[in-house]
């Protein structure tokens, strides 16, 4: 009895410790704020942490709005000199997969910019009904006190607060008006799956070796070329569009003649719609088990092929600023997947290097 009354008094104390810590901190609401100007990563504004604006609802299958729920790609940039951060967060559906941690589903990523240099700040984490992350921040060699929050890759975000020390600065970066983003349409692997956190997804690690913005249009399974989400991509004055849909295109559901139609109508409508803005076709990046599996290997050559001859005939037409990232040049290597397919961080480090020269060519 004696020893249950000293571990509730222990656990009495321990709570009230933590909620006096928690009072002595000013948590900031992003939503709350009247002009969100802290939140990164979208084609569109008013959005809360989603990707696709409120009437893409009616306009792009479910599958398709479901996952623009997730926050994949989008940021929360701030200045703070606290020597401490504290976020708390809760998420709609299940924190982890099978090939893929909760950290890299639910979890956060915090990066100093320090002048040229982006450092990543390690974070201790709990996972609950209420996510919560401390990044403790004692470096004194650390001259830049500007953040990116990189939120869920695979998840929707439904609450979430920043806490600072109330005696600490905070205010929300906006984002550059001239600095056009990089806008990426692509699958489950533009997502982010299967990264361990955040900021490792490929297009995460391109953003920041191009040190340009970038908007995260990945759909899990879902990166099919569609015409609406075509339409919705011209919408945004960008820098570059990328097409990374090819991963998606290899099902049996799709005949050759699909596959080619679909990349040459979404090249024609964003040159229509866009003519100055330069354009990547991507090839898919191979499975790394395509030396055990003929089938594997057969299904992703023949849709290579049919983005290479794609490409040709929209040359031939004159389309300009037509760009092409060939398999070799992403370099996927044989460790680079979780299951032949889905990035672990090599392969996302590996798609980002591979992609890197040539968007750095288009951008220059």
């Amino acid at each position: 009895m004696q020893l249950r009354m000293i571990l509730a008094l222990a656990f009495i104390f321990c709570h009230f410790s933590l909620l006096q810590a928690q009072e002595d901190l000013r948590w900031i609401n992003p939503l709350e704020l009247p002009e969100r100007n802290g939140i990164h990563g979208q084609g569109w504004s008013g959005l809360d942490y989603h990707r696709l604006p409120d009437d893409a609802e009616s306009k792009v299958r479910k599958a398709v709005w479901n996952l623009s729920r997730h926050a994949a790609g989008v940021k929360l940039k701030f200045n703070t000199d606290a020597q401490e951060i504290k976020v708390r967060y809760v998420v709609s559906a299940r924190q982890s997969m099978p090939h893929m941690p909760a950290t890299g589903v639910s979890g956060l990523d915090l990066y100093i910019h320090d002048q040229r240099d982006w450092i990543w700040v390690r974070g201790s984490y709990s996972f609950g009904d209420t996510i919560q992350y401390t990044f403790p921040l004692k470096a004194d060699q650390i001259t830049s006190k500007n953040f990116d929050l990189y939120l869920p890759l695979y998840n929707e975000v439904t609450f979430l607060e920043i806490g600072v020390d109330k005696e600490s600065a905070f205010s929300f970066i906006n984002a550059s008006k001239e600095e056009l983003p990089v806008v990426v349409y692509g699958t489950s692997i533009a997502q982010g799956g299967c990264a361990s956190r955040p900021g490792m997804a490929w297009t995460a690690i391109l953003e920041r070796m191009i040190n340009k913005p970038l908007i995260n249009l990945g759909f899990s399974g879902n990166g099919l070329l569609e015409t609406p989400l075509i339409e919705y991509m011209t919408s945004i004055n960008s820098s570059l569009y990328v097409l990374d849909c090819l991963p998606n295109l290899v099902r049996n559901t799709f005949t050759e003649e699909e596959v080619t139609k679909r990349i040459v109508a979404a090249v024609r409508t964003l040159k229509e719609k866009k003519p100055g803005t330069p354009i990547l076709l991507v090839e898919h990046a191979g499975y790394t088990d395509e030396w055990v599996n003929n089938e594997r290997k057969a299904a992703y050559q023949s849709r290579n092929i049919l983005s290479k001859n794609a490409y040709k005939l929209l040359l031939a037409e004159g389309i300009e600023e037509l760009n092409y990232l060939e398999k070799d040049e992403i370099g996927l290597g044989m460790e680079g997947t979780v299951d032949g397919t889905h990035p672990t961080d090599l392969g996302m480090d590996q798609h980002a290097r591979g992609y890197y020269s040539i968007v750095k060519e288009i951008l220059e």
